[in-house]
């Protein structure tokens, strides 16, 4: 859905609905077949931030120490995924600094997130939209150099999920997507491999007494980071914007 469709599914609503308020009522008039219908009738002004918490569950796990940048807050028609209310940002996630004879080091963790909420008049449309977004990122269009690449699916009670987590020489990344009704939730993430880890696997020489697991300087191992998305951030987020819906 582009956003000139949605700027004209928005002003074809506020007629009639000045329409409707001058009319005089009569039960013989035609059903509005323009409004929206389904989640995009409910969750078509959402914002991105709002919906996603500011990104604090991922701060909070990932023991983020700060953003790198304010986080960008999108509804539906802006940012670089149209289709969908998101929240993206840059996380400072934790340095190790290590001092060898006279040389000073020092490396930081990032991590580069975006959430997104993508709602849609029917099941069909937003079932096409899950698989679109799946073979977009299976298709790997920018040509990233992913090794042990698994996929796996979410915890909880969806119509269609799949999480898909891997890897390059430098970061990991872990997109994940759900299905509820119609509407899609996705998650897509990468991080810096940990330089805690990174500085003992490059020179274990300098550190004899320790170990890669002893020097990380994240609390998570990427094992455990994709399992807290498909088992409890994705799940959380079903259950909150469930309830946000019904509240609406």
């Amino acid at each position: 859905m582009t956003a000139t469709t949605m700027r004209s599914i928005r002003a074809a609503s506020a007629i009639l609905a000045i329409l409707g308020a001058t009319a005089c009522g009569s039960e013989s008039e035609p059903p509005d077949d323009t409004a929206p219908s389904g989640s995009l009738a409910v969750m078509s002004d959402w914002i991105g931030c709002e919906v996603f918490d500011e990104l604090a569950p991922v701060q909070e796990y990932t023991g983020a120490v700060g953003t790198d940048g304010e986080l960008l807050s999108d509804g539906l028609g802006e940012g670089i995924d149209a289709e969908a209310a998101t929240c993206s940002g840059l996380l400072d996630l934790a340095t190790f600094e290590d001092t060898q004879g006279t040389f000073d080091y020092s490396a930081t963790g990032d991590a580069a997130v975006r959430v997104g909420l993508a709602p849609w008049s029917t099941d069909a449309e937003a079932e096409a939209n899950f698989t679109d977004r799946v073979q977009t990122r299976r298709e790997n269009a920018p040509g990233v150099a992913y090794t042990d690449e698994r996929e796996t699916e979410l915890s909880g009670d969806w119509d269609q999920s799949l999480v898909i987590a891997g890897e390059t020489e430098h970061r990991n990344y872990i997109d994940a997507f759900g299905r509820v009704g119609s509407w899609v939730v996705y998650a897509s993430i990468d991080y810096l491999h940990d330089p805690g880890v990174g500085a003992y696997e490059s020179a274990p020489e300098f550190y004899p007494d320790s170990t890669a697991e002893r020097m990380a300087v994240y609390p998570f191992t990427p094992d455990q980071f994709e399992d807290w998305v498909a088992v409890e951030y994705l799940p959380a987020l079903q259950a909150d914007i469930l309830q946000r819906a019904e509240s609406e």
